[in-house]
């Protein structure tokens, strides 16, 4: 009986363990959660954003086309040292060696049977050569072409600045277009609001005939109107928000609950 009593006590005590450390996790799982989600009505989307300096530098840092030039910025440094060096291909140095057992076989023409005779020797040999050979095209077009594999590397720095600054001007234009659009939303929403409210009075009078159907007519329009610029409105900051998620190559990891 005392046995029973105590597996008892231990489940429930079990049970209230579990379920408090449920409700915790629960608790601390809508806490992280909630500082993702946005509302673009009622939240400025300039303060859950990084500033527009390090998003400039994120876009270039994260840019395949500021890569390609890079690479290609190495790849010319590469070339030109090699131009340097195109020089070493007039000047040769060669080495043989040889060593081995040379046999040599005779046959005696005097005697009709016929004698052969068999020597052999041991023999190495060595040579050494070393000779220079330089054409007039090499003395006088080496320097330019030193300056022409100096020149790709310039043109690839250049490149690299025209597409940073392509990529700066990109996320300034995403970046003031979100903020344009959330603007926007919050504009639309307002009219939103006083468009549905004013068509709530609208409908009590139609019903009471106090106003007739084209101005019932009419002020249903102005409503789906509001209604549809609100949504064009959600969808271009939405747009927005995922180009300059791509132009940066970050994620945000906002929850736009508009969506």
């Amino acid at each position: 009986m005392k046995l029973t009593k105590a597996r008892n006590f231990i489940l429930i005590v079990g049970v209230i363990l579990l379920a408090n450390f449920k409700v915790f996790a629960q608790n601390q799982s809508s806490q992280v959660d909630s500082s993702r989600y946005f509302n673009p009505v009622t939240d400025d989307i300039t303060k859950r954003l990084p500033p527009l300096e390090v998003l400039i530098d994120s876009a270039s840092y994260n840019s395949p086309d500021v890569r390609y030039e890079t690479l290609k910025e190495d790849y010319y440094a590469y070339t030109t040292l090699s131009a340097r060096r195109a020089w070493l291909n007039y000047f040769s140095l060669n080495w043989d060696s040889n060593f081995g057992r040379w046999d040599f076989w005779n046959q005696d023409d005097y005697i009709q049977i016929g004698h052969y005779y068999h020597s052999w020797s041991w023999r190495s040999n060595y040579a050494v050569g070393f000779y220079i050979r330089l054409p007039l095209l090499a003395l006088v077009d080496r320097r330019n072409q030193i300056n022409q594999q100096k020149k790709w590397i310039e043109i690839s720095m250049m490149q690299k600045e025209i597409n940073r600054r392509f990529l700066a001007t990109q996320v300034i234009t995403y970046y003031n277009n979100l903020v344009e659009y959330q603007n926007y939303i919050k504009i639309y929403n307002s009219y939103q609001n006083f468009t549905l409210m004013q068509m709530q009075m609208a409908q009590n009078e139609f019903l009471n005939s106090e106003i007739s159907t084209a101005e019932y007519t009419r002020l249903k329009e102005i409503q789906t109107r509001g209604a549809i610029n609100f949504q064009q409105a959600i969808a271009e900051f939405n747009n927005a928000y995922q180009l300059l998620q791509v132009a940066t190559g970050m994620k945000f990891n906002l929850i736009n609950i508009l969506r």
